[in-house]
């Protein structure tokens, strides 16, 4: 019975001592006891351990990238803070050299010119969530990726773009273009992602464009001379394109191959 007794109560502590928060950036956050990863206390860092990684504070960085992913199996959680580049820093906000499974979540990337989150170098399973990235965008080789509630803005690159895998209920806004799935001169991209449930609006050169996969339930607005959704015309890998809705006074849709599927589109005639 003293044992029940005993185990009730460490229980009672290990729960009190899990505190909610709401951290900078709105973002609701829940930090447990110490011990628990490693904190992020200053940049630039390199992280070539796996593990969990957290910042306990807005931090700042000049002259280099931020943070550098040296290993496999690494979560970074912003915590709802904000990394910024600094003093016309012309390095990468968190830049992944080809790993395996990637976790970065909760929080911000401001004006960082070679990408928020960047890897050109064919990594696998990298999961993007709840990111903010300003003057920035996230830019990832490889496969089997999930990009997935984050809102992208005002970059004169991609906004988002994916070799493989899911980008999903992203807002996007103010960039070149929104979203992509194409290689667009990046080194080795064999492109094929399913783009979904995304809002793309205002951006100067196309909203989505796409080579190998699928553009399901997306909203986009177009400006006068830029395209809403351009798939390759000259691809031969089916692209399925269905339940969008594209508005504003550009052109709604270009491109598309033989091998493009068209269903049920809401903004445009396919040709």
């Amino acid at each position: 019975m003293k044992r029940k007794v005993w185990l009730l109560a460490l229980v009672a502590a290990v729960l009190l001592s899990v505190t909610p928060v709401l951290a900078d950036g709105d973002f609701y956050v829940v930090i447990g006891g110490g011990g628990v990863g490693t904190k992020i206390t200053s940049l630039p860092l390199t992280i070539s351990q796996p593990g969990f990684y957290y910042l306990i504070g807005n931090l700042n960085c000049a002259n280099i990238d931020a943070i550098t992913v040296n290993a496999d199996n690494v979560t970074i959680d912003l915590m709802g803070f904000s990394i910024t580049a600094i003093n016309g820093n012309p390095g990468t906000g968190i830049k992944i050299n080809g790993r395996n499974n990637v976790e970065i979540r909760n929080g911000t990337l401001i004006a960082w010119p070679n990408g928020g989150i960047y890897d050109n170098n064919g990594g696998n399973n990298y999961r993007v969530f709840n990111i903010r990235a300003i003057g920035c965008g996230i830019i990832i080789d490889g496969n089997g990726h999930l990009v997935k509630g984050c809102t992208v803005s005002d970059t004169t690159w991609d906004g988002i773009a994916v070799e493989q895998g899911v980008i999903s209920g992203n807002v996007v806004t103010n960039c070149s273009v929104g979203i992509a799935c194409i290689d667009n001169g990046y080194p080795g991209m064999t492109t094929n992602a399913t783009i979904i449930n995304n809002t793309v609006s205002n951006c100067t050169n196309m909203g989505i464009q796409c080579s190998g996969g699928s553009i399901i339930g997306n909203s986009v607005l177009c400006n006068s001379g830029t395209t809403g959704i351009r798939v390759s015309p000259y691809d031969t890998r089916p692209v399925f394109v269905d339940q969008n809705t594209v508005g504003g006074t550009g052109t709604r849709f270009a491109g598309g191959s033989t091998a493009t599927v068209v269903g049920k589109n809401a903004g445009f005639t396919y040709p």
